[in-house]
């Protein structure tokens, strides 16, 4: 067998060497574009479920709204619809919404049967407006207050009845205030059951529906008071109509006022 030339077996070398030079570099490329598309697919993956997210928090919201309108009376069946999203939304354990009248607390709407337990469990002297709890301190300082593990305690709290919470479960909790022209009337509270502390989209969301909660409640503050004012201007016009139809018999006339204020006052006699 003839030895090939010197300068032959060089060149073998050189294109040898080159090839795997070539091969590298496309075996690089190669990694890079998978390590691309790689990156792509995860940014489409987080867009996709942030789009996904917003648009659930976009339909919570119109649900809230579409039920303040239908419920324009009636402040409980829009906060316990508030408090049933709330829920859902923020795969809460428990909601309750509490509102204030004067120095004690109003109407109370619960979902989850952790509150309702949390709620039997305290005893009424803890539970009072001005009392150092939870819901008492939001709106009492009239600000948001997150606990995000009640493992772990800030020690200022440490004398609240949230001790009973986590007895029952709960693990992370949050009470927003219920606002009408920047004052508190009223508090939103969220318990989870799993160690998952609210993220600050999250704590806004929740400030959003406890302003949503405040409306219902002014919306239907206004539409009981105009309705009522209504009752009574038609009630003094049915009045005087009787007035003016009997000038000389006033028996119609009483019949008139007292069947007005059985109606009116919703007594049982008059």
């Amino acid at each position: 067998m003839t030895a090939l030339p010197p300068d032959a077996v060089a060149d073998l070398y050189k294109l040898v060497a080159e090839l795997e030079q070539r091969l590298e570099s496309s075996f690089a490329a190669h990694d890079q574009a998978i390590a691309r598309a790689a990156a792509t697919d995860a940014e489409n993956g987080r867009l996709i479920n942030e789009l996904s997210i917003a648009r659930e928090r976009q339909d919570a919201s119109a649900d809230i709204l579409g039920t303040i309108a239908s419920a324009s009376g009636d402040a409980g069946a829009s906060l316990q619809r508030i408090a049933e999203i709330t829920a859902r939304l923020f795969d809460a354990a428990s909601v309750s919404i509490r509102t204030v009248d004067g120095n004690e607390w109003g109407l109370l709407i619960r979902i989850g049967a952790s509150a309702e337990r949390i709620g039997a469990m305290v005893p009424a002297e803890l539970r009072q407006v001005g009392g150092r709890n939870l819901p008492g301190t939001v709106f009492r300082e009239n600000r948001q207050i997150h606990i995000p593990d009640l493992d772990n305690i800030d020690p200022e709290m440490a004398d609240w009845p949230v001790t009973m919470a986590r007895a029952e479960g709960a693990r992370t909790v949050a009470g927003t205030p219920l606002r009408r022209e920047g004052n508190a009337i009223g508090v939103l509270i969220v318990f989870r059951d799993h160690l998952a502390p609210f993220t600050d989209d999250e704590l806004s969301l929740q400030q959003s529906f406890a302003d949503q909660a405040a409306i219902a409640l002014e919306n239907a503050r206004l539409f009981n008071e105009t309705k009522e004012s209504l009752a009574r201007q038609t009630a003094t016009a049915d009045i005087l109509r009787v007035i003016s139809q009997s000038p000389t018999d006033v028996q119609p006339v009483f019949d008139a006022i007292v069947l007005t204020a059985v109606r009116l006052l919703r007594c049982d006699f008059a």
